[in-house]
């Protein structure tokens, strides 16, 4: 049994096209990423086994999924908890203007490296507790087989990822996905098949499968990864916050 997510980067904003750190600033989509949303759009269609799109209500995300939304004649459910990370004092500000004012957040970002918060910024475990809890609901809601679309943002997308796969502390951003990437994971349910023999059974309760009474936990598969095949001339930039040009979140 297996449930798909597509996990779908917004479209290019303005605050992109600045290079400026977004975190809950609330940049809208540019002409550009208008045109990568209906391009997302055009790719999803294809997909007939997606039976739901959920957001993060951020404009730069929202609009992407609503785009999308009326492409494939499905409402959009708006979900807080999807928000991208909350950088505090940093939000809003470029990279020169990061290095200048907080060159400890600086070095750490271009190492990948974790940092202490500073006042008024999430801080990653409080983050991952939230991206977490909201992906749980929407995993819990799905039925066998179906597909759901969740549009986000590179650091959400980050967080489900690493836990997912188990690479947790291993580098703040391990992943940099485009914007209008898809992403697409298929969730593996490890559920004990009916059998007659029990050490058969014994066997796969000691790979962790769980009999169908159980709360089901699933292996996770990635299929696609930061896929920007659809997008063609709407590209834009790379996310390039770790080379020596700007970049984008």
């Amino acid at each position: 049994m297996s449930k798909y997510l597509w996990l779908i980067r917004h479209g290019e904003s303005e605050g992109n096209l600045e290079g400026r750190i977004q975190g809950w600033d609330d940049y809208p989509l540019t002409n550009r990423g208008r045109r990568q949303a209906a391009r997302l759009a055009e790719r999803l269609a294809e997909e007939d086994s997606i039976q739901e799109i959920v957001t993060s209500p951020l404009a730069r995300a929202a609009v992407t999924a609503e785009i999308i939304g009326a492409v494939l004649g499905l409402p959009v459910r708006y979900d807080e908890r999807l928000r991208e990370y909350n950088f505090g004092p940093v939000s809003g500000l470029t990279r020169e203007e990061i290095k200048t004012q907080y060159p400890a957040v600086w070095t750490a970002w271009q190492l990948n490296e974790f940092w202490e918060p500073l006042p008024g910024e999430e801080g990653e475990r409080a983050f991952k507790e939230r991206i977490r809890a909201a992906m749980d609901e929407i995993i819990n809601r799905m039925a066998e087989g179906s597909a759901v679309a969740v549009v986000m943002h590179g650091g959400t997308m980050n967080t489900c990822v690493r836990t997912w796969l188990g690479i947790e502390e291993r580098g703040w951003r391990t992943f940099a996905f485009d914007n209008a990437s898809v992403n697409l994971v298929q969730l593996q349910a490890k559920v004990s098949p009916a059998l007659d023999e029990e050490n058969e059974r014994e066997m796969f309760r000691m790979l962790g499968f769980q009999s169908s009474s159980e709360a089901v936990e699933y292996n996770y598969r990635m299929l696609l990864l930061n896929d920007v095949s659809h997008l063609g001339g709407v590209m834009g930039a790379k996310p390039t916050w770790f080379s020596a040009q700007h970049g984008q979140h």
